[in-house]
């Protein structure tokens, strides 16, 4: 708050009025910003021309720039519920709910590895030449450039009603969920036609008994196409005037696709202008850490760019 603090007593003032919102619910699906952008107050900002730029969350940066982040990875929560034959557990039944589910998670591992694999650069077959191998070592990826999959939650078992399991009966279904996080650089579809691929191949059901499905689950995860904002600074003026808000502090920034969820999708996804962006430079990527903290000239040299970023954001002629 002290940067608000600064601003309102600095005296400087601003041609554009400059909307500030705390939105709770980011971490778990976004409800609050799409409740706010459902609201009369934001119907009064947009009937009073709009909004010409967003800044939202960014993060830290390990070297001497900034971040900024113009898209990022479109969170997908999904649950994949397995349906068996059930029966006693010293009988062959098929096919098993358990199995079903192991195999999909499986498949769902290979492709985890795959990812995790080209994230470290590790994506080059036998037969890739030394050039071609040397070329993708200099390539070097970030987590906005890949998709994430992490197996989040297995459920199964035949409840006993005590809080204990009967570990003698086969379940009759099974679920697991995903927790898959899609880069701009790949189709939703593309994961959506993978996802329902493997859903087929480890079906081992009669179309009665047996088989996988798939769905949603959480709030604001179900995208089905990405949103990104323009970083042409020919086609989008407030690019520019952002870049050139930053360097007033004498710092480049960096363009890069944001490795999680933030409400920008929220707004992106309404044509606004967002931007990811977090004037934390020189320091240690540690959200959600158990030591998550922020060296105190690094926090201040931040308040500084924002007490000169947000005046020529509001000031500029676009």
């Amino acid at each position: 708050m002290s940067c608000l603090t600064k601003l309102s007593e600095s005296g400087i003032t601003m041609k554009r009025t400059v909307v500030f919102t705390a939105v709770p619910d980011e971490e778990i699906g976004g409800a609050g910003m799409a409740d706010f952008l459902a609201s009369d107050f934001y119907k009064g900002v947009e009937g009073r021309g709009g909004i010409g730029l967003a800044l939202d969350e960014g993060l830290a940066s390990e070297d001497d720039t900034y971040s900024v982040f113009y898209g990022e990875r479109l969170p997908w929560w999904i649950q994949v519920t397995s349906k068996g034959a059930t029966g006693h557990g010293s009988r062959f039944i098929e096919p098993t709910a358990m199995e079903q589910i192991i195999d999909v998670s499986r498949k769902a591992l290979d492709f985890r590895k795959q990812q995790k694999d080209i994230l470290h650069g590790l994506d080059c077959h036998a037969g890739c030449d030394h050039a071609v191998a040397a070329k993708r070592r200099r390539e070097k990826k970030t987590m906005g450039d890949v998709t994430s999959l992490n197996i989040t939650a297995i459920h199964a078992g035949v409840d006993n009603g005590d809080g204990t399991y009967a570990y003698n009966v086969i379940p009759p279904e099974a679920k697991a969920t995903f927790d898959i996080r899609i880069s701009p650089h790949v189709d939703p579809e593309d994961i959506r036609a993978m996802i329902n691929g493997w859903c087929q191949e480890c079906s081992k059901g009669d179309g009665e008994v047996g088989g996988l499905e798939w769905d949603f689950i959480g709030h604001g995860n179900d995208f089905k196409t990405h949103y990104t904002t323009e970083t042409d600074v020919e086609v989008n003026p407030y690019y520019r005037a952002f870049l050139e808000g930053v360097k007033l502090s004498g710092i480049e920034c960096r363009p890069e696709v944001f490795p999680a969820a933030t409400d920008s999708r929220f707004l992106r996804k309404l044509g606004i202008r967002a931007l990811g962006f977090s004037p934390m430079r020189n320091s240690e990527i540690l959200l959600h850490e158990y030591n998550e903290n922020i060296k105190v000239d690094v926090f201040l040299e931040g308040v500084e760019v924002y007490i000169k970023l947000i005046p020529h954001l509001a000031n500029c002629e676009v």
